[in-house]
């Protein structure tokens, strides 16, 4: 598929320099030092707001990193496009968010690895106003999302190729946050959104709709990344977090009151209805394990090397660390 995704190279160097400022408090590539209790603290990035990241919220406040001798800060960035550059500030130790992000830095010669993943597919879904019944119907209207590189941006793009359209067909309007997605849509700013439930099931509330669902589509999103000196010098401390992810994934399934506590608390999201609702969304695309599928990062390399007019590499397998589950 061919994707014309907008170049945020200048706004993700801009962000590094500001963020530099900031690499004490738990970054850095240096061996990281145990507290008291053993524990060792790192700083995890993630870069949305919805329930797609319910594995870091239940593995945080239901104790498994620290079951798993961790002291975790969680670190919500504005969005994708600072990814990149809060790992090479060093103001994260681990950032998860879209691949092809931080496949298209590899390009250009971060020494970034892939450690785990929890979600290979898209976890967005497509809500519209009353008179949109069908994918066509939006052809020559405004589409809100996210920001430019986002899931959002990639997922406009399948979703209209996947209906025999092309990206001109649709003018997207990038809007920066999910509420100001949300927002537009009601004022009839917007034709649809593209964003994650529950903030975006929201819009049902004004008399929006359920346009599509993306999550029968493969995309390479939750992919947990370290720059490789930290993994070096830290690779103790990734074990651990993989081994928590691995849990934290498992415990998603069995526990529903418990993750759908922790939906409500980091989307914002107050209804009992809708941050169920995430919950079962959420279960067709969480994986099982954290496992990296190679299959899944060169679809990220392909993206990025499209954009970039390159070549992707023959061999993506040397971007993964598959050994981290390893006793």
């Amino acid at each position: 598929m061919t994707k014309k995704i907008i170049s945020v190279v200048s706004a993700a160097a801009a962000l590094a320099l500001v963020l530099t400022g900031c690499a004490g408090k738990g970054g850095g590539t240096d061996p990281v030092k145990a507290d008291a209790s053993g524990a060792l603290p790192i700083t995890i990035g993630y870069t949305a707001l919805g329930a797609g990241y319910s594995d870091l919220y239940v593995a945080q406040d239901e104790g498994i990193f620290a079951k798993h001798g961790l002291k975790v800060t969680l670190s919500r960035l504005n969005d994708s496009s600072q990814l990149v550059a809060a790992l090479s500030s060093n103001s994260v130790n681990i950032g998860v968010g879209v691949a092809a992000d931080t496949a298209a830095a590899i390009m250009k010669g971060s020494d970034l690895k892939y450690v785990a993943m929890s979600e290979p597919h898209y976890n967005l879904e497509m809500w519209a106003s009353p008179d949109i019944k069908t994918i066509k119907d939006l052809k020559g209207k405004k589409v809100a999302i996210s920001s430019p590189g986002s899931q959002s941006d990639f997922g406009l793009t399948d979703l209209l190729e996947a209906n025999g359209m092309k990206r001109e067909d649709v003018q997207a309007v990038f809007v920066k946050s999910v509420p100001a997605e949300v927002a537009a849509l009601g004022s009839g700013a917007v034709s649809a959104l593209l964003t994650q439930p529950p903030n975006g099931t929201q819009s049902r509330e004004k008399g929006a709709h359920r346009l599509a669902s993306l999550a029968d589509l493969q995309f390479p999103l939750g992919a947990y990344t370290v720059q490789n000196k930290f993994l070096q010098n830290n690779r103790e401390a990734v074990k651990r977090f993989y081994a928590a992810e691995a849990e934290s994934l498992q415990y998603l399934r069995s526990h529903k009151p418990e993750t759908v506590k922790a939906i409500k608390k980091y989307s914002g999201v107050q209804s009992d209805e809708l941050a169920q609702y995430a919950y079962d969304f959420f279960l067709t695309v969480w994986s099982q394990t954290p496992e990296v599928e190679p299959k899944v990062i060169k679809q990220a390399f392909d993206e990025a090397a499209h954009n970039a007019k390159k070549s992707p590499p023959a061999d993506v397998t040397q971007y993964i660390d598959s050994t981290l589950a390893a006793a």
